[in-house]
């Protein structure tokens, strides 16, 4: 095998490195060139990102953008580098704490916007959504911000328009109060109660109907229903003591009874044992008599004891005697008791039925009143769903009344009433109804009549009223009244008709008053 001469190879290879290194620098520097030009690029953009987070850094970083586009060695600017480094590091470490800080205050923020009273349901919606939104990065955290600074612009030109409100929101208050006042009047005027109470439940009446500011609503309110619920408690002790007492008479009753009972049976033994002491008595009398071998003697011996047996008898028959009219003296105490109970009970039943009526009648106008107007509506009503008959409900209200109350005082107002509510009352047919529903307003049910019969008889009602011949202060006072009315028809319901009724009784005071609609 022929072997190579070294120096030959050598050679050859020297000669082919020689020829190959202008390639390799050429390689090697276009890599450099490039890896430059990514390493600008990299570094611009990150200067492009860190611009704007320090002046100092901003001013580090300019200089390091300058000299890194016009140098081809970035060998001389790694200490430039690693002082940016080391200030972004410095700048990460306080924006971390930026950030904190401004997530506990974006929360704090939030809670404080959520606790301005007044801000709409959707607004506050709105709120608890973005508060309970996590925040990963800075970009959602700062959407965040700015959705909190969109419901705090929402929340301040809300307060902005909010006098206005205040205003709608104060009127909607007073005329709430006013409502309180006119529901407290009717149900004194309901309730009727005796006494200290029921006089100054009266006296807060009298002062409701008067224009009162909206705290002294609330206190006469409050008072009102310290006084009820105080009556209350009274009547319950009274019925309790009532009870008790009852209860301990029937048990005395009874009691005696039993020792009556007891005495009685005593009696009954005592006397057939007398019966049979007598019976034997006289048995031994005949057979003392008809003996044939008895003698004077003997036998008015024999006779003589029975004669002192039959004394005895006498007298303790007479002991008898006057324990039973002792016991019958006893029976007739028992009676006169029980008479006295039951005297007792029917002076309650009476009481319990006398507070019933005044439970279901208006004391001043002597109408129904609103409890027995939803009883009787009740009622004519399952008759209506159950015979489909004409049923009309009529909603009456006094025109311009509280102008009657102010010029001529409450106590003419009050007999104005009675004269309207007695009058409305002989207008109806004996299977109408009339309520008192409250204030000047009154409803009647008119079942089971055609149109003709309803109509003329809402006719009727309204022509009367403005005939009466009121007379308060030597001055002839004109009263009219507004009607709405209504008939139940289809799927309809007592509230439904009511609310009709009601809408029908808008109508015709918006019509000019002393007007009948229909809906």
């Amino acid at each position: 095998m022929n072997k190579s001469n070294p120096q030959l190879v050598t050679a050859g290879t020297a000669s082919a490195v020689q020829e190959d290194t202008p390639y390799a620098y050429r390689d090697l520097a276009l890599k450099s060139r490039r890896e430059i030009h990514i390493l600008k690029r990299l570094v611009t953009r990150f200067v492009a990102t860190c611009t704007g987070k320090s002046s100092l850094l901003d001013k580090k970083l300019a200089e390091f953008r300058e000299l890194l586009h016009v140098t081809q060695d970035v060998s001389p600017l790694i200490p430039r580098l690693a002082i940016i480094e080391r200030m972004v590091g410095q700048h990460d470490m306080t924006q971390k704490k930026v950030e904190s800080h401004l997530s506990a205050q974006f929360h704090a923020s939030g809670e404080t916007l959520k606790r301005v009273p007044g801000l709409p349901a959707q607004l506050k919606r709105d709120l608890r959504d973005l508060l309970s939104q996590p925040a990963d990065d800075q970009t959602t955290r700062t959407q965040q911000l700015v959705k909190l600074l969109q419901l705090y612009e929402r929340a301040v030109t809300l307060q902005a328009v909010r006098p206005s409100a205040r205003h709608s929101e104060t009127t909607l208050e007073q005329d709430q109060i006013r409502r309180v006042a006119d529901e407290l009047q009717n149900l004194i005027t309901e309730l009727d109660l005796d006494g200290e109470a029921g006089q100054r439940l009266l006296d807060i009446r009298q002062q409701l109907l008067e224009a009162l500011s909206p705290a002294t609503i609330i206190a006469l309110t409050l008072e009102s229903l310290k006084l009820i619920l105080e009556a209350t408690h009274a009547e319950r002790r009274a019925s309790q003591a009532f009870l008790a007492q009852v209860n301990d008479n029937l048990i005395a009753i009874s009691q005696q009874n039993t020792r009556a009972y007891d005495h009685a049976h005593s009696l009954r033994q005592d006397h057939q044992r007398i019966d049979t002491l007598l019976g034997g008595t006289i048995a031994n009398i005949e057979r003392d008599l008809s003996a044939p071998s008895a003698d004077a003697t003997a036998l008015s011996r024999s006779l003589a004891h029975a004669l002192a047996d039959l004394k005895a008898l006498a007298d303790e028959n007479e002991a008898l005697k006057n324990r039973e009219q002792s016991l019958v003296e006893q029976l007739a105490h028992n009676q006169n008791q029980l008479n006295a109970v039951a005297e007792q009970t029917m002076d309650q039943r009476r009481r319990l039925g006398d507070q019933e009526r005044k439970l279901l009648l208006d004391p001043l106008t002597r109408v129904y009143n609103r409890a027995a107007l939803h009883d009787r509506l009740e009622h004519e009503y399952r008759l209506w769903r159950k015979y489909q008959h004409d049923f009309c409900l009529a909603v009456i209200d006094i025109d311009h009344f509280k102008e009657v109350n102010v010029q001529f005082g409450h106590l003419v107002g009050d007999k104005a009433l009675k004269i309207i509510a007695r009058s409305i009352y002989q207008c109806l047919r004996d299977t109408d109804f009339i309520a008192r529903f409250g204030g000047e307003e009154f409803v009647v049910l008119l079942p089971d009549a055609d149109e003709t019969t309803r109509t003329d008889i809402l006719a009727n009602v309204s022509h009367t009223i403005r005939q009466l011949p009121l007379k308060f202060k030597n001055q002839r006072v004109s009263i009219t009244a507004s009607i709405g009315a209504t008939l139940f028809s289809g799927s309809d319901t007592p509230t439904h008709v009511l609310e009709r009724a009601d809408q029908a009784l808008y109508q015709a005071k918006n019509a000019g008053r002393n007007q009948i609609i229909w809906c």
